[in-house]
């Protein structure tokens, strides 16, 4: 059975930027496309996505290299997805989302929030 969402959680080393970079990539490669996201100071981000069922595979190789590493819940996620799946569903759409949690030296970024008046 198809799922309706896939949960994707990961962490990695490598620069945020050059990662958030990629991870937005690698989505829209695989016929994808990013509905939201939201970061987490400097230590994390989740990005929403929405992506055809044929592109689900792809996606997880390609999120699996380049310094991402996806969690093995994560990657078991594939098994979802054999080849009678794929082939009778390729262009339907599902919604996804992926945590990534940035391992770095920074200092935590914090984000001053305004008193509201009144």
């Amino acid at each position: 059975m198809l799922p309706r969402t896939i949960r994707l959680k990961g962490f990695t080393k490598e620069n945020r930027h050059e990662m958030i970079d990629y991870a937005i990539n690698s989505i829209s490669k695989c016929s994808g496309w990013v509905t939201n996201h939201m970061m987490y100071a400097n230590k994390m981000i989740v990005i929403n996505f929405e992506i055809e069922v044929r592109g689900v595979r792809e996606l997880l190789h390609l999120l699996n290299q380049n310094g991402l590493v996806l969690l093995e819940k994560s990657n078991e996620i594939i098994k979802e997805f054999p080849d009678n799946i794929v082939q009778t569903n390729g262009n339907k759409e599902i919604t996804g989302s992926i945590n990534i949690t940035f391992i770095n030296e920074e200092p935590t970024v914090r984000n001053h929030i305004p008193a509201i008046p009144g």
